[in-house]
């Protein structure tokens, strides 16, 4: 079960020294620290709804999104999350593995989200159409219909048929709220298609 420093503290309340205890179970690799306020009881405790409780508010997006949809084929070893309000990029290394919490834009940030489950912990989730659009948002300048179509089919190793079935009015509505190039080519290479 993931924890919340002030939950490890509350069910700790009746020793004397709680932060002592919590320090000593840690040693003893009877809770597990993640980041300094998040604890989980084992390493089989749920890691995509950890990022939410390391920083807030997110989502998880990007290629592990992507892969969460089943839409690479890769298995995605860190945990991508679009934070909100976002001066700088953050990473976590943790021993659940490294959280990474990047920016978008913050018109862009509420939208085509939905609500996920994993192990009972609820998180936020992109869309299949939002997670493609903040991964190919933070590749820069892609002017051109080939060189998009390279980056989708052999780089990203998506189906062409996968991105023809998502829900491309929700991606022209969204697509103007990023302002980028990348995004703005892969509307106009759908078009043509």
């Amino acid at each position: 079960m993931l924890k919340t420093r002030d939950y490890v503290m509350y069910e700790l309340r009746s020793y004397a020294s709680p932060k002592s205890k919590l320090t000593q179970m840690i040693k003893k690799g009877e809770i597990i620290q993640i980041v300094r306020t998040v604890y989980a009881d084992s390493l089989s405790d749920p890691k995509l709804a950890a990022a939410s409780m390391i920083h807030s508010p997110c989502y998880i997006s990007f290629e592990t999104a992507l892969a969460y949809h089943q839409m690479i084929p890769e298995r995605v070893f860190e945990v991508k999350s679009a934070g909100f309000q976002l001066k700088k990029e953050k990473r976590f290394d943790t021993p659940f593995g490294r959280y990474s919490f990047l920016y978008i834009p913050e018109a862009v940030f509420p939208w085509a989200v939905e609500p996920a489950i994993e192990q009972g912990h609820g998180f936020r989730l992109a869309t299949k159409e939002k997670a493609l659009l903040d991964t190919l948002y933070k590749i820069r300048s892609v002017t051109s219909r080939n060189a998009l179509q390279a980056l989708l089919f052999d780089d990203l190793r998506l189906e062409e048929e996968t991105i023809m079935q998502m829900d491309w009015h929700v991606i022209q509505s969204l697509v103007p709220l990023y302002r980028s190039t990348t995004l703005k080519t892969l509307v106009r290479w759908r078009d043509a298609q």
